[in-house]
């Protein structure tokens, strides 16, 4: 088998999930406060048009790091996401003069089912 075309798992209406996502080559997402700003405050403007339930937020120089689900369209986190990081990457290449890929690729999602690996994955992203 090839791992390399393998899906990601699909997700799942009211499930949280442990989002992250980081810059292509290991760059730089975050060089000056107001690259925190503005991510944060599409994350605010976001999370209310798709309406998806924010659980932590934690912004790393090189990545990011969401603990979030939504209730009933799971196809709205998938939504949220591109949007998200579409905005912060035409903002991102303008600010910076920067050519081509901003993210690693597709962020990566890992679903938190029980109330342990939910605590822990919370856990985790306050420590970052």
């Amino acid at each position: 088998m090839y791992v390399g075309c393998m899906r990601k798992p699909a997700l799942r209406a009211n499930m949280p999930y442990h989002i992250v996502n980081r810059g292509s080559n290991r760059m730089l997402l975050f060089k000056k406060p107001e690259d925190y700003y503005f991510f944060l405050s599409k994350v605010v403007q976001l999370k209310r048009r798709y309406r998806i339930e924010l659980a932590i937020c934690c912004l790393m120089p090189n990545h990011f790091h969401l603990l979030l689900w939504h209730k009933t369209e799971i196809k709205l986190i998938s939504k949220f996401m591109m949007a998200l990081q579409n905005s912060y990457a035409l903002r991102f290449n303008k600010a910076y003069d920067h050519f081509g890929h901003v993210f690693e690729g597709t962020y990566k999602h890992k679903p938190k089912a029980t109330a342990r690996s939910y605590a822990n994955a919370e856990q985790y992203i306050r420590q970052n």
